[in-house]
């Protein structure tokens, strides 16, 4: 497993760090959070849609920031060594933007909505790795160790039911969307991908 370093992974720091500085910055500049985060209602109104990449770098709280950095941190370095530097940021800019249509098509008449976070993106970083590396283990919650696939399925069926309740203020369609998303821009840039990927649970089931 690659490590997060300037030299093996630069596009995963370089998010990382401007991410969270941003994050932070906006915490205390209600202005630029607002700028920033993603409200439907208001961009197609003010045709502002910046806010569909935008609302990637803010986030609603330091654990969140710090959750959504984390994974990043895990997931982002290996792939960004197999897909390369360019390629890796495509995949991560795609995700985040499929993640972020989707609400805002669904929810562009809503005047309350709001969602922020580079949840969606991460989900397709996610994604992307376990063509990969699909058996490779995951501690979820740092402690419960997982095969990768396992989590990435898991995490659909997590999305989809949450969806359909819709009792919270978290933006599961971003993650799920994105997670698609990315899911298919890694297979368009790396159509090998697909093939690793069953080999690897044939090995495993083998």
């Amino acid at each position: 497993m690659e490590m997060l370093s300037f030299e093996t992974s630069p596009t995963t720091l370089i998010i990382v760090v401007a991410t969270s500085i941003i994050s932070i910055i906006a915490f205390g500049n209600e202005s630029l959070w607002r700028f920033l985060a993603l409200e439907p209602f208001r961009m197609k109104r003010g045709r502002e849609y910046h806010a569909l990449l935008t609302s990637g770098l803010v986030h609603g709280s330091y654990i969140h920031l710090f959750l959504n950095m984390y994974v990043l941190a895990m997931f982002g370095p290996p792939l960004e060594v197999v897909l390369g530097s360019q390629t890796f940021l495509l995949v991560y800019a795609i995700s985040l933007l499929v993640g972020s249509i989707y609400p805002f098509v669904k929810y562009r008449d809503n005047p309350t909505y709001v969602a922020i976070g580079a949840s969606g993106a991460i989900s397709g970083v996610v994604f992307g790795f376990c063509l990969f590396w699909p058996m490779s283990t995951l501690l979820l919650f740092f402690v419960l160790p997982l095969p990768a696939i396992i989590f990435a399925v898991a995490y659909v069926a997590y999305s989809v039911f949450a969806m359909k309740r819709a009792e919270d203020n978290i933006g599961h369609e971003a993650h799920l969307a994105g997670g698609v998303g990315g899911l298919l821009a890694t297979m368009a840039f790396r159509p090998d991908s697909l093939g690793i990927f069953w080999e690897s649970i044939s090995g495993f089931l083998s």
